[in-house]
């Protein structure tokens, strides 16, 4: 059986990533787990599931967006209840996605270094 990491479109990174989305937060909050496909984050307000926001994503000293963003899921911390987790699925294009997973490469591999 297949890992989930396996599964996966694009690879995740564990880099520096905020999120810019007016709609779900006066400032921009952390991203997880950020991939070229989408990142998770964390809230204290349930982020509608489906939904489509407009959001920036900054990874280092580079800005991608706006591009519109899909909560793909959303659950609420059991042991932080009001804190909720959800993925969300960023939709770019080819050329603007391949420029993110270049800059969450160059920035992880800084990181490490």
């Amino acid at each position: 059986m297949a890992r989930p990491e396996e599964q996966r479109q694009y690879p995740r990174f564990h880099a520096a990533a905020w999120i810019e989305c007016p709609v779900l937060s006066v400032s921009p909050f952390p991203a997880e787990d950020v991939s070229a496909g989408g990142f998770r984050a964390l809230l204290t307000h349930k982020p509608r599931e489906g939904h489509p926001y407009q959001v920036n994503l900054r990874v280092g000293d580079s800005a991608f967006g706006p591009c519109q963003a899909l909560v793909a899921w959303c659950q609420e911390q059991a042991q932080q209840p009001g804190l909720w987790a959800f993925g969300m699925l960023v939709m770019m294009g080819d050329e603007e996605r391949e420029a993110l997973t270049a800059t969450l490469e160059e920035t992880t591999a800084a990181v490490r270094a």
